[in-house]
């Protein structure tokens, strides 16, 4: 499949058990940032290397969503 499919249809899919997490993670717009951390860990593009990616990602993205809300203020 060459054209990227949008985030909530990948979910869908990886909820569904329809694809593994490194089909979602190469069919989204992360595959090279994906690709670059491979590279960076010395891993190889497997479903649980994928995993780990998507949890790492997710934890920083809700990091910085909590560092960037001004109620948090004291935390920056």
């Amino acid at each position: 499949m060459s054209a990227k499919m949008n985030h909530e249809e990948l979910v869908e899919l990886l909820q569904e058990g329809k694809i593994g997490f490194l089909r979602f993670v190469m069919d989204s717009e992360n595959a090279d940032d994906y690709m670059e951390w491979c590279r960076s860990h010395g891993t190889d593009p497997s479903d649980e290397s994928a995993e780990f990616y998507v949890e790492q990602t997710d934890i920083r993205q809700m990091d910085r969503q909590v560092m960037d809300d001004d109620s948090y203020g004291i935390w920056n």
